[in-house]
């Protein structure tokens, strides 16, 4: 490997994804139309040419049938999913979103860059680092190493470098959750212990709120949202708005006119969420979290007194329960 070559730092994330570089020492996030984040979305449009990213899930309330979203789940799984006519194993769509970052830095950078480092959770497998590694090589990337998620929370945080100090990042993201009991002393960071489940994270907080909001509403007009795939993709985008508004919010109100029609008649969702229903709903969810908290712990050998910081990593850590 060449004295200052250029390398990307890649986090490859259910929901969005992000490219970075090391600038004199500092991660700098690449930007495009000042915007950091890339949706970790995948679609063809009504011309059949792809698109990746805003776009992507722009389509996606109107045409979900054209679109793949939450591809990351699916990593080192020996399964198909469609877009459009044509079938893509989970690597090819990830390549699609690696490529994506990849084009946006070379453009940022004014350079061709070919190598790169990528995240993934502490607790993903050998098949799902490996179709990782796939994805980025399909991609055009040599992925010069692989990076469990808290290490790399870990390297960025800004710590006393000269003191030891024990953290336990607690990484709640999209679609996949992770903590980890972490040493870090003179820019060493060394992992205790880690535990996860690579099954939990917002998606399952969207699809918990989506029902809560489609039997309220199948209750009040006999008509379940979920039967049309166009109807559950605004019904969807429509929840997680307000779960992202009860972060900030007590109480958010959930609308979306003409969402359908029944006997020739337009059907509004019209209701309110209140922060204490949608904690309701989420609890049993957050309590496997503590779960995996207490096993990081007990397997690090370590008491809740005997951390220093925590680090809250990801998304669904807005969640004000969650802190």
């Amino acid at each position: 490997m060449e004295k200052n070559e250029t390398i990307l730092g890649i986090d490859l994330g259910t929901t969005n994804s992000v490219v970075s570089v090391l600038r004199d020492g500092v991660p700098e996030v690449l930007r495009e139309d000042d915007d950091p984040i890339l949706p970790s979305v995948v679609g063809v449009d009504a011309e059949g040419k792809l698109i990746v990213g805003q776009a992507a899930r722009n389509q996606e309330l109107l045409a979900p049938d054209r679109t793949v979203r939450s591809i990351k789940r699916r990593m080192g799984k020996d399964v198909k999913v469609r877009l459009g006519d044509t079938e893509y194993s989970p690597q090819e769509i990830s390549a699609m979103v690696l490529r994506t970052l990849k084009e946006r830095a070379q453009r940022q950078l004014g350079k061709v860059v070919t190598k790169a480092v990528i995240t993934v959770p502490a607790f993903f497998n050998g098949n799902q680092r490996e179709a990782t590694r796939q994805a980025g090589e399909l991609a055009g990337l040599d992925v010069v190493r692989i990076v469990n998620e808290p290490t790399a929370a870990a390297l960025c945080y800004d710590s006393d470098q000269e003191k030891q100090e024990r953290l336990l990042v607690f990484d709640l993201g999209g679609g996949t959750f992770d903590v980890s009991v972490v040493q870090v002393e003179a820019g060493v960071v060394e992992v205790l212990a880690s535990h996860g489940n690579t099954e939990l994270g917002g998606d399952d907080f969207d699809q918990l709120l989506l029902d809560h909001v489609c039997e309220t509403f199948e209750g009040k007009h006999g008509f379940d949202l979920r039967q049309s795939a166009v109807t559950r993709s605004r019904t969807l985008r429509a929840v997680e708005t307000a779960k992202k508004a009860l972060s900030f919010e007590p109480v958010v109100r959930i609308e979306e006119e003409f969402i359908a029609e029944k006997d020739g008649v337009p059907l509004h969702i019209d209701l309110e969420l209140e922060r204490y229903e949608f904690n309701d709903l989420i609890e049993s969810l957050l309590a496997k979290t503590l779960v995996c908290v207490d096993e990081a712990l007990d397997d690090a050998k370590l008491k809740a007194p005997d951390i220093d910081r925590v680090v809250l990593v990801g998304g669904s850590t807005r969640i004000p329960l969650i802190h």
